[in-house]
C-alpha cells in the first residue's frame, strides 16, 4: 500500500476495538479519516474530536468516490453494503489485519505479541515499560490501557509494539521484527481444525521474524515452546523458577497482595534479582510480566526502567478490572472466555478475597462453538467460585445450532456438583446477585460479550 499523507480512509465498522484504534493511527500519520459504525460511542466521539468524519448507520452511499482507501473486519460479513459499494466503485479494500501490518513497515522495531491468552496485558506491559525507558513507542492494544488513555498511543519512533490476533490468522499478515509466543492451546475451533492446525499456524507466526530479530517464548508451555523451536531467529525463553524449568528469563513470586503480587525477575547468570510489586494479581500475570521483560531488556532497557514500567501498571480494560463496591462486596470485570483464562482469573480472585469472602461468578459463553467444544472445561474452570450464575451464550458471529444454550450448560455444571443458576436476562442475574451478596465477597463477570453489563444492576 503506497498512500501519500493526506489520501482519504474510510473504516466500516470505527467503533470497534482495534478499528478505532487503528483509525486514530491513520488520524496521526496525517489521513483524512471517515468511518461508520451501528450505534455511537465512546470511540467514536473521541475520534470525531480528533477530526474523523463519523456516520452512524452502514449504507452505500457513505462509500464516496473521494476515498482512496476502504478497511473492513471479517467480522462484517461479506454483504456489507459499504463493502459491496466499495468494490462496485473499485475502491482498494483491505482487511484489519492486513492493514494493520502495513503499519508495522513503518517501524525499525515491530514487536508482535501472540498466543491464546495473556496478548492485551503483556503488549500493555510492554508498552508501559518501553514508556518508563524513555523509548516513545506506538502501541496498538484489543483492550482499554489508562496509561495512555484508550487502547493506542500513536508515535514516529522506532518502536510499534501490538497485538498479533490468531482468530483467522491475522497475526500472520504482521511483518514484525520481534515475536512474543505467550501459549498456544485449542481454541477458535471455528476456524481452526484442531490443536495442530492451530500450532502449525503459529509456526508461520515465529518465522515471520527476520534473522537478526527474536522470539520470546514461553518455556512452560510445551506447545509454545516446540513451535518457536522452529524460528528462524534468536530464541529467548521465561519461566517461573518454581517449575524447575531453566529458562533466560525466570522469576521468583514472593506473596500474594491485596491488590497484587511481589515477585524478583532473573536475566541468566545474575545472583541478584530485581523486586517488582505487581498491581495485578496471579502467577498468570508475573508470567505476562516475564515476558514483557524479555522483550524490553532485549532490546535496550535497563533493570530500572523495567521495575518501573511495571510498578506503575495497574491493568486493563476488562482484565481483573475493579469497577466498584456493593455493600462491602467488590465488583470485577473481567475479558477471560477460555476455559484457561477463567481458571487463572478465578485463582487470582480466590487469592484476593478477603477471609471468609465468596467468589460468585457470572459466567457468559462467547460463541455457540466455544461453548459446545468446551463444555466439559468450562465446568471444571468454575469449579473454583463459590456460586456460578449463568447468562445466554453471546452469540458473535454465529447462528445458534439449537443444540446448546445458557440453560444447558448451568445444568450441565450442577450435574457436575457446581452451585450454578441460570438466569438469562441480565437484571434478573443482578437481582438474584444482590440477594445473596454478604460483605467480604468477591463478584466477578467472565466473558467477552456484554456480560459486564451486570453489574450496573447490581445493588
Amino acid at each position: 500500500m503506497n498512500l501519500p499523507r493526506g489520501s482519504h480512509i474510510h473504516f466500516i465498522g470505527i467503533g470497534g476495538s482495534s478499528m478505532s484504534g487503528l483509525a486514530l493511527l491513520a488520524l496521526h500519520a496525517g489521513y483524512r479519516v471517515s468511518g461508520s459504525d451501528r450505534a455511537p460511542g465512546l470511540a467514536t466521539a473521541m475520534l470525531e474530536s480528533k477530526g474523523a468524519t463519523v456516520v452512524i448507520g452502514q449504507k452505500p452511499e457513505n462509500i464516496t468516490a473521494s476515498i482512496d482507501l476502504v478497511v473492513y473486519t471479517v467480522a462484517i460479513g461479506a454483504d456489507n453494503p459499504e463493502l459491496l459499494e466499495a468494490r462496485r466503485l473499485e475502491i482498494p479494500v483491505i482487511e484489519r489485519g492486513r492493514y494493520l501490518g502495513v503499519l508495522c513497515q513503518d517501524y525499525a522495531f515491530p514487536v508482535a505479541v501472540s498466543g491464546t491468552h495473556g496478548k492485551t496485558t503483556t503488549t500493555a506491559m510492554i508498552g508501559g515499560i518501553m514508556l518508563a525507558a524513555g523509548k516513545d513507542p506506538a502501541i496498538h492494544l484489543g483492550g482499554t490501557f489508562p496509561l495512555i488513555g484508550g487502547s493506542v498511543r500513536p508515535a514516529s519512533g522506532d518502536y510499534f509494539i501490538t497485538e498479533a490476533c490468531e482468530y483467522h490468522a491475522h497475526m500472520l499478515e504482521l511483518a514484525p521484527f520481534a515475536t512474543v509466543l505467550l501459549n498456544v492451546e485449542a481454541e477458535h475451533l471455528d476456524y481452526y481444525k484442531d490443536l495442530e492446525d492451530i500450532k502449525a499456524a503459529f509456526v508461520k507466526f515465529v518465522q515471520l521474524c527476520p534473522p537478526e530479530g527474536f522470539c520470546v517464548v514461553c518455556k512452560e508451555d510445551s506447545d509454545a515452546y516446540e513451535v518457536a523451536a522452529q524460528a528462524n531467529c534468536r530464541r529467548i525463553t521465561y519461566a517461573l523458577r518454581s517449575s524447575q524449568l531453566a529458562a533466560d528469563y525466570e522469576a521468583d513470586c514472593l506473596e500474594e497482595l491485596p491488590d497484587g503480587i511481589a515477585f524478583r525477575w532473573y536475566v541468566s547468570g545474575e545472583t541478584e534479582g530485581h523486586p517488582v510489586k505487581l498491581h495485578v494479581p496471579g502467577r498468570h500475570n508475573v508470567l505476562n510480566a516475564l515476558a514483557a521483560i524479555s522483550v524490553c531488556h532485549t532490546l535496550g532497557c535497563s533493570a530500572e526502567a523495567i521495575c518501573e514500567g511495571l510498578s506503575l501498571f495497574t491493568g486493563t480494560g476488562r482484565r481483573f478490572e475493579k469497577v466498584g463496591v456493593v455493600r462491602g462486596a467488590t465488583l470485577i470485570d473481567d475479558y477471560a472466555h477460555h476455559p484457561t483464562e477463567i481458571h487463572a482469573t478465578l485463582s487470582a480472585a480466590r487469592a484476593s478475597v478477603s477471609a471468609g469472602g465468596r467468589v460468585i461468578a457470572i459466567f457468559q459463553a462467547h460463541t455457540y462453538s466455544r461453548a459446545i467444544a468446551f463444555k466439559e472445561e468450562f465446568a471444571s474452570s468454575l469449579a473454583l467460585a463459590d456460586r456460578i450464575f449463568v447468562a445466554d451464550i453471546y452469540a458473535a458471529r454465529e447462528p445458534d445450532p439449537g443444540t446448546i444454550s445458557g440453560k444447558m450448560m448451568a445444568e450441565d455444571f450442577c450435574k457436575a456438583g457446581l452451585s450454578a443458576t441460570y438466569e438469562g436476562d441480565f437484571e434478573a442475574i443482578a437481582q438474584a446477585v444482590s440477594n445473596e451478596l454478604r460483605e467480604g465477597d468477591l463478584i466477578i463477570s467472565l466473558g467477552a460479550g456484554d456480560v459486564n453489563k451486570t453489574l450496573r444492576f447490581i445493588k
